[in-house]
């Protein structure tokens, strides 16, 4: 699958369909191969039907622009660029108000994937990783 992009844009977003066990949700993440994990809004997850407290289990990230700890939730499904990663463990991210995404999709997503950016046609793919016998077809 290919999606388009603006090359001249600042930033890559891209669509996602967040899956819980009440519901599926869609939002925009910022592709963010800097950020070690997935961060989505915790609006977002008590949407779809998961509890956010104080003894949700919190686990350490590293982002671009530094890095912290974080709760952590393992939602249903995740589905980016035509591709679905189940049982799939997010961060909770609440940013800044004048921050409009919904979250950041990390480098932890693209593992085991192909991720192209073209930005000279400003096209981004998401392809399977071949083994190295099916090359030899």
């Amino acid at each position: 699958m290919t999606m388009r992009f603006d090359p001249r844009s600042p930033s890559i977003v891209v669509d996602v369909d967040l899956v819980g066990p009440l519901r599926k949700v869609s939002a925009k993440l910022l592709l963010d191969t800097g950020a070690s994990g997935t961060m989505i809004r915790s609006h977002y997850l008590t949407a779809v039907g998961y509890h956010i407290t104080a003894d949700t289990p919190r686990r350490p990230f590293r982002s671009a622009t530094g890095g912290g700890r974080a709760a952590m939730v393992t939602v249903a499904a995740l589905v980016a660029l035509d591709r679905v990663k189940t049982n799939y463990p997010v961060f909770v991210y609440d940013p800044p108000p004048t921050v409009i995404i919904d979250g950041l999709l990390g480098l932890d997503f693209f593992r085991g994937f192909i991720l192209t950016l073209d930005f000279a046609r400003g096209a981004i793919s998401l392809s399977l990783l071949k083994r190295w016998w099916q090359f030899w077809r």
